[in-house]
């Protein structure tokens, strides 16, 4: 049976989801960081980790991944800064296939 989440963390996941993309449009000096989507974030139980999902190209998934994780520092201070949390969550960057693999399938069956 998945797990419940309870209505603190979904607003928690959406607070960060929406912090985070300002940052990433606004905050970043990186410009290999500016097409960077945020699709989902999921906090654990405690609000002590939050796994955050990404869609990129798919050429450069793997070194925005490592980009994401190397500045984690940076994004959960500015989130301590401008969230009201009593722990800003430590995060983890994880690519989000889904996008891409929804856009590949659009592609084949539009070659039906």
């Amino acid at each position: 049976m998945p797990q419940q989440q309870s209505f603190r963390a979904d607003r928690v996941n959406e607070l960060i989801k929406r912090e985070l993309v300002v940052l990433l449009s606004t905050g970043t000096k990186d410009p290999r960081l500016r097409n960077v989507v945020i699709t989902d974030v999921s906090v654990s139980r405690d609000l002590t980790s939050a796994k955050v999902f990404f869609s990129v190209d798919d050429d450069s998934n793997k070194k925005v991944a490592h980009l994401l994780n190397k500045a984690g520092g940076f994004f959960r201070s500015s989130l301590s800064k401008s969230l009201e949390l009593r722990h800003t969550p430590s995060l983890n960057f994880i690519y989000d296939t889904a996008p891409n693999t929804g856009a590949r399938m659009d592609d084949l069956l539009s070659k039906l």
